[in-house]
C-alpha cells in the first residue's frame, strides 16, 4: 500500500480539445504547458470517433491477460478521471454509445470527435512518479522525495506494455 500525505490542491485548469486531437496526447500536451507535473483529473466529458480502452481481464493476481477496445463510431465520454504524475496522464474513462457502455484505461488512439472538456487541478507539495513494481509490471504510483537520479521511462503506461513484459 502506498499512501502519501500533505499535497493541497492548487491552480485548476479547464481545457478543450477538438475535433481529430488524440485525447491522451492533448491531455499530456496540456499538463506540460501548464506546469502540472502532479495533478489530478477532476472531470471529462465529450466525445470520440475512436475509443481505445484495455483492463485487466483476468481475476489471477499478478494479472497477465488484457483485454482491448478498440472502435470507430459516435461514442460519448461519460467520464474521465486519473492522476497525472511526473507529467504522466493516467487516466480511466466510462464511454457508451446508444446500445451498451464500457470503459477502462484511456490508451493512446482515442480521437476526439466534436469535443473533449477536461478539469485539471494541480497538486502542490508532493512529488508523485509512476515506478515499475517487479511483481505486476505495472508502473505503480510512488511519492517521492525528489526527481533527481529517478529512471524515466517515458514508455507510457499501456496495459499491453504490461502484458508483454509478463511472457518474457
Amino acid at each position: 500500500m502506498m499512501v502519501a500525505k500533505g499535497g493541497r490542491l492548487g491552480e485548476v485548469v479547464m481545457a478543450r480539445l477538438v475535433a481529430g486531437e488524440d485525447l491522451l496526447e492533448g491531455m499530456t500536451r496540456i499538463c506540460k504547458e501548464s506546469g502540472i507535473r502532479n495533478g489530478v483529473i477532476l472531470t471529462g466529458f465529450g466525445s470520440v470517433s475512436r475509443a481505445v480502452v484495455s483492463g485487466t481481464a483476468t481475476a489471477k493476481f499478478p494479472p497477465d491477460e488484457f483485454y482491448k477496445i478498440d472502435r470507430s463510431e459516435g461514442i460519448e465520454i461519460l467520464a474521465i478521471s486519473g492522476v497525472v504524475a511526473d507529467y504522466h496522464v493516467h487516466a480511466h474513462v466510462a464511454l457508451c454509445t446508444p446500445a451498451e457502455s464500457f470503459g477502462g484505461h484511456l490508451e493512446a488512439g482515442n480521437i476526439v470527435f466534436s469535443l473533449a472538456e477536461i478539469a485539471f487541478a494541480k497538486i502542490e507539495g508532493m512529488n508523485l512518479k509512476r515506478m515499475r513494481d517487479p511483481v505486476t509490471q505495472q508502473r505503480l504510483l510512488q511519492a517521492v522525495e525528489s526527481y533527481e537520479g529517478l529512471p524515466e521511462e517515458d514508455e507510457g503506461g499501456s496495459l499491453h506494455d504490461v502484458a508483454h513484459r509478463m511472457k518474457k
